[in-house]
Order: C-alpha cells, then sequence, then structure tokens
C-alpha cells in the first residue's frame, strides 16, 4: 500500500526538519507551494506539522522517501479531512530539483491516492494549483485528476496576480482509471 517501485511513503525521521528546512529555499519549490504568505520553516517547525498531523482525524501526513536508500525527498499529505462528505484536500512537494521531473510525483500521488480512497473511503480528493506549474499538472491529469475550476486573479504571486486551477478526482474515476 505505502511502497512503489521507486519511491515510499513513510514517517517522519528523527533528521527530516532539518533536511526539509535547508531545501526550502529554492523558489522553484516554496513559491508554488502556499498560495498564503510565504515565511521559513525551522526544522522544529517541520516536525511539529508531522507530529501534529499524527493525531489528527483531519491531516496525515507522509514523508516521501526512495526505496533504493530510504533517503528523503518529498512530502504527501490528506489534510482538511471531512468525514461526513469523505472529502480531502492533497498536498505534495519535492523540494529538492534534482529530485523532480523523474517519475516520484506520479509515483507518490498514486500511492496517497490508493491510500485515500481505499482506507479513508474518499469520496473527492481536491487540490489547487498554479496553471504555470506544468510538471504538477502533468502529474495530477497522469494519474486521473481533472481540472474543475478556475479562480482568477486569486494570488499575488511574483508581483502580479494569477489564477489558482482546482482539480479533482472522485473514488469511482480512480478505480476506473486504476484498470
Amino acid at each position: 500500500m505505502f511502497i512503489g517501485n521507486n519511491v515510499k511513503l513513510s514517517h517522519y525521521h528523527e533528521n527530516d526538519g532539518k533536511d526539509l528546512a535547508s531545501w526550502q529555499w529554492d523558489d522553484d519549490f516554496i513559491n508554488p507551494l502556499s498560495d498564503d504568505m510565504i515565511h521559513p520553516y525551522t526544522a522544529e517547525n517541520w516536525e511539529k506539522i508531522f507530529k501534529e498531523a499524527s493525531k489528527s482525524y483531519e491531516n496525515v501526513e507522509f514523508t516521501v522517501r526512495k526505496v533504493v536508500d530510504n533517503s528523503l525527498i518529498g512530502f504527501v499529505g490528506l489534510f482538511d479531512i471531512n468525514i461526513r462528505n469523505h472529502s480531502c484536500d492533497l498536498a505534495i512537494g519535492f523540494p529538492k530539483k534534482e529530485d523532480r521531473s523523474k517519475g516520484y510525483g506520479s509515483e507518490t500521488l498514486y500511492l496517497i491516492l490508493d491510500y485515500g480512497f481505499n482506507n479513508l473511503n474518499m469520496h473527492k480528493i481536491k487540490l489547487s494549483v498554479y496553471p504555470f506549474n506544468a510538471g504538477a499538472i502533468k502529474a495530477y491529469t497522469k494519474v486521473g485528476f481533472v481540472k474543475e475550476g478556475t479562480s482568477k486573479n486569486e494570488v499575488f504571486y511574483d508581483g502580479q496576480w494569477v489564477d489558482i486551477d482546482h482539480y479533482a478526482i472522485f473514488q469511482d474515476d480512480w478505480f476506473a482509471h486504476k484498470q
């Protein structure tokens, strides 16, 4: 369930916060990650995110590690889990440039969607993305996400107003896409 060919979903390890804190300074990583104020996280902040999620019924966070050597390459989580409506939002990130565009994102998405639909019985998993984040959109659509709409001029990004696109995948579509 949590292990693919190249990546696996895992728990937070002791030094992960230090790595994530040092990797967060890549503008291509941090700027598209949040539509709110960007601020630096300390190692303790990263640790707190994972520890709080481990006790939560509304959020679940995983580290993403290479199968071959267990090295940390990213994170993925489901948040704002709504039990009544069986829906949640997805967040994913690969802080180091050398770990992007290698298929790790698609494989991680496959693993987290499998978990969300098969273990949490989610009906709908949603995400938001900048329209210019072509690599992310390619990975999302590859695993079956479909664009539902656009919020125009939603975020002030790099000195200009930009749109946010909203994507989703439904449980039935996921099961059909997997076959």
